[in-house]
């Protein structure tokens, strides 16, 4: 096995394009970069990646079972939580994903992000089977967060 040990890699005709055979894959500039996605397009890595993800047991007391820049959660009241970032948001436009599990005779869980202001720091989650039905404590509550970090 051999091991290459270096500080940088400039590209030989294009300082900041590097290519493998004839396929240029990645391409850098200042606080970007960029590498040959499906055919012939380009993906920001920075724009591609998950910025943070929870994994939250939210029955009883609540416990974080496994995170990604998540400082913490809070149990606010029946069937909401707040998920708070280690690391803050550019803006508060990013974007989230929720989801969740619950073990009931319903076996429904229809989550719903309402009744809060996203924040550079947190947003919060609240869980409904159905517009109009009371909120509840759900088993699992997953997130996974998509937007610029500060």
């Amino acid at each position: 096995m051999s091991t290459v040990v270096l500080d940088t890699i400039t590209g030989k005709s294009t300082a900041t394009t590097i290519t493998i055979g004839s396929t240029p894959v990645v391409s850098a500039s200042a606080n970007s970069m960029t590498i040959r996605g499906e055919g012939s397009a380009q993906t920001s890595i920075q724009q591609g990646l998950a910025k943070g993800w929870i994994n939250l047991d939210g029955s009883g007391t609540i416990a974080i079972l496994d995170s990604f820049n998540v400082s913490g959660a809070t149990d606010n009241g029946t069937g909401e939580y707040t998920q708070t970032h280690t690391n803050a948001m550019n803006n508060a436009l990013y974007s989230v994903a929720i989801s969740s599990k619950r073990s009931t005779s319903s076996n429904r869980s229809g989550s719903q992000h309402q009744d809060g202001t996203f924040t550079t720091a947190a947003f919060k989650m609240l869980f409904v089977e159905f517009d109009n039905d009371p909120a509840h404590d759900v088993d699992m509550a997953f997130t996974m967060v998509a937007g610029d970090l500060a």
